[in-house]
């Protein structure tokens, strides 16, 4: 009796593992939606389990097992295939999920640029994206030029009489407001020291100043990204130009006794950061519409 039961064991214990195993990832895979490539496997662990135990039994003839080894092979090969490709097209997911959203960041940025620039010039954000791109175009915003050291000394009596009334003492260090004004004293016996001396505001064309910069461009160059264009900022990337971002704007929200603008820019790229989640797509955003926040997703982790 103990010696059938072991040869009963060492008969059939291999097999019947594989079929069981074979059913198990069977209902894993219809209750868990897995892929194509793991039910195949789970197809292909469930068939040998059981031809492996009419072989064991003797009902299953010999010369059978080539045919059926020859198709366990093909489709072997088929599930190798799939996995290859499957694997593949995650990779290149991946990639495009990482370019798309660096992509993304890059543009929202540029466009928080461009409105935070519009919004000291004027005190409001721009509202729509026909006039973003013409100030992104044609726009200018102030630019300090600051050219020359405040020189490390104290006033000379002749400066001190020169800027003050009342001769107030010389304590300390010469401010660079003093050699402003200095600079511009062309009489004055050391002005030899100002002549290089230069704190001006001008008006720079926003173009020239931050998006024809060479920093800026050799930045975009070395992350892979096409060139600065306005005309692209408004349009979600991977979107061959059909989505844009949307862009909602208010010129006086109360808070207090106090008003302020807010501006909120939001949209989903086409990827998310798992594939098969969320609908393969990603919120991204900056601003607010009722805080004065100017803030983005890409800075919250």
């Amino acid at each position: 009796m103990t010696n059938n039961l072991s040869v009963i064991l060492k008969k059939y214990s291999v097999p019947t593992l594989f079929f069981i195993a074979g059913i198990a990832m069977l209902l894993i895979g219809i209750t868990q939606n897995q892929g194509l490539s793991f039910n195949l496997a789970s197809i292909m662990m469930f068939i040998a389990g059981g031809l492996s135990i009419m072989f064991s039994n003797g009902s299953f003839k010999p010369s059978l097992i080539y045919i059926f080894g020859a198709a366990a092979g093909v489709a072997g090969l088929v599930a190798l295939f799939m996995s290859y490709n499957s694997v593949e097209e995650t990779n290149t997911y991946n990639k495009n999920y990482a370019f798309c959203k660096s992509l993304a960041t890059q543009n929202l940025q540029d466009i928080r640029y461009i409105q935070k620039a519009h919004m000291e010039k004027t005190g409001r954000f721009i509202g729509t994206w026909e006039e973003l791109i013409n100030f992104t175009n044609n726009g200018t915003v102030p630019y300090v030029v600051t050219l020359g050291d405040v020189p490390g000394r104290k006033l000379q009596p002749e400066e001190n009489n020169f800027l003050y009334t009342g001769n107030p003492p010389i304590d300390n260090d010469m401010t660079e407001l003093e050699a402003y004004r200095l600079s511009k004293w062309v009489e004055g016996p050391y002005f030899y020291q100002f002549k290089n001396f230069k704190r001006d505001t001008i008006e720079r064309r926003i173009m020239e100043l931050k998006f024809e910069n060479k920093t800026y461009k050799k930045t975009r160059e070395q992350l892979g990204f096409y060139k600065f264009s306005p005309d692209s900022l408004s349009y979600i990337p991977f979107t061959n130009a059909k989505k844009q971002w949307s862009l909602e704007v208010q010129d006086s929200v109360k808070a207090g006794e106090g008003t302020f603008p807010t501006i909120r820019v939001e949209g989903n790229i086409p990827f998310a950061n798992i594939q098969g989640k969320n609908g393969n797509q990603e919120l991204m955003y900056f601003g607010s519409i009722s805080l004065e926040e100017l803030g983005g997703s890409w800075e919250e982790n």
